[in-house]
């Protein structure tokens, strides 16, 4: 893996790998929709769909131009940054940095690209909700949780927010944001590192630099009790609950994270997870049981983050009744820890899914983009197998007992009519 700078402050990471005919490349800026303000909620994901427009200098929007080539692309915007990804046949991995460096210099904003996706995000949001538990966990367990607008809102977007964009306000977040100072590059697959960069030069290289945007903190207070909110779900046919913690920043050490992620694995991972057969057993009820460590994923965000745990029970088994058990289970878990061999399975588990994703071009690139954006280190990737070997007994404990319910945020679901 080669991991350079240019002289404008793009980095960049080309990593040759010849196990198939391919290329992926990613572009990843260090925006999110945490860096929102509240009267233009949903600018970051807006501005991810603008750039799919293309560039000035060039015909046809991003897609067509992806796709002329043998190319498939897509995008996402996160809490701290956005990522633009593309995988070509390798003949073709040129073209497409040279696409990416034309959208950088000056992408296409228009008004009437503005009105178009601001519909296309209105249909998203709407899509979202008309389905039974939209929103669950995500976004409506934030704002229960969190209280800096940064943290706690929905990072779709408000339409109504948005339906006053200018194309100036986008052309000023494009300025400040989306500068090569900003911004990872990063090349993989069946590639010639030297080719890569000499390509790289001529292209990303000639962009002039821009200032960058100071990194904003957005730490804010732990809740000082149980905090709690209700949503009146009309389309869910059960009702359910979402409990969130906070959890240590990841700039101080990874470790704990896989820890928080081992005991989402003890609770409701595996053929037969803590919870549900401790509940089976108890009421002869089957809860449905979901956990897991990050808002979206696994070390996807700085600080703040959270530890996310969802149950969908039956009408007739409280909220409460299944709070306790998973009380129980996590004051199990603090006290003694996880078995050996419950550790064991969370890790064979973990590091397959780890590799087979890592196997497939689009993942593996967006993964080094992301820890490079992130983390600064696009080569931390490759040490994370390690990372969940190395958890014991004892750290889950130490996470378990973080997980304690005088400091969560519960967020429950109620089926019913609207409100």
């Amino acid at each position: 893996m080669k991991r350079l700078t240019l002289p404008n402050g793009l980095r960049v990471v080309v990593e040759e790998y010849h196990s198939a005919p391919v290329a992926s490349v990613a572009v990843h800026y260090d925006v999110g929709f945490r860096a929102e303000t509240e009267d233009r909620s949903g600018l970051a994901h807006l501005f991810e769909h603008l750039m799919f427009q293309g560039a000035q200098d060039r015909d046809g929007d991003h897609f067509q131009q992806v796709e002329s080539i043998g190319g498939f692309c897509n995008a996402s915007t996160r809490q701290d940054y956005t990522d633009f990804y593309t995988v070509v046949p390798a003949e073709a991995v040129d073209q497409v940095i040279a696409v990416e460096a034309a959208r950088m210099r000056a992408p296409k904003i228009t008004a009437r690209a503005v009105r178009a996706q601001t519909e296309v995000i209105r249909e998203e949001i709407l899509g979202k909700l008309r389905k039974p538990y939209g929103g669950f966990p995500w976004p409506r367990l934030s704002p229960v949780l969190f209280r800096d607008f940064a943290n706690a809102h929905d990072g779709y977007g408000d339409y109504e927010a948005l339906l006053n964009v200018t194309v100036d306000e986008c052309a000023d977040f494009f300025t400040r944001h989306y500068g090569p100072g900003n911004a990872v590059l990063t090349v993989t697959g069946a590639v010639r590192t030297d080719q890569v960069l000499d390509v790289v030069h001529r292209t990303f290289g000639e962009l002039p630099a821009a200032p960058v945007p100071a990194r904003a903190t957005r730490w804010e207070p732990e809740p000082a009790g149980r905090v709690e909110g209700e949503h009146v779900d009309p389309m869910a046919p059960l009702p359910a609950f979402a409990i969130g913690h906070r959890v240590p920043d990841p700039a101080a050490g990874f470790g704990p994270h896989f820890a928080f992620a081992a005991v989402a694995h003890a609770l409701t991972g595996g053929s037969r997870p803590r919870l549900r057969e401790r509940l089976r057993a108890e009421t002869g009820h089957t809860v449905t049981f979901s956990a897991r460590m990050g808002l979206f994923d696994l070390l996807d965000a700085r600080d703040p983050d959270m530890w996310i745990l969802t149950a969908i029970h039956p009408r007739e088994l409280p909220a409460e009744r299944v709070l306790a058990a998973v009380d129980a289970e996590l004051e199990s878990i603090a006290r003694f820890g996880p078995t050996l061999e419950e550790l064991a399975r969370r890790r064979t588990s973990w590091t397959n899914t780890h590799h087979r994703a890592m196997d497939e071009p689009a993942q593996r690139v967006r993964a080094l983009g992301r820890f490079e954006v992130l983390f600064g280190d696009a080569g931390t990737v490759d040490l994370l197998p390690g990372l969940c070997a190395a958890v014991t007994p004892e750290d889950a404990a130490k996470a378990a007992a973080m997980l304690r319910a005088d400091s969560r945020a519960l967020l429950t679901i109620t089926p019913g009519a609207a409100r």
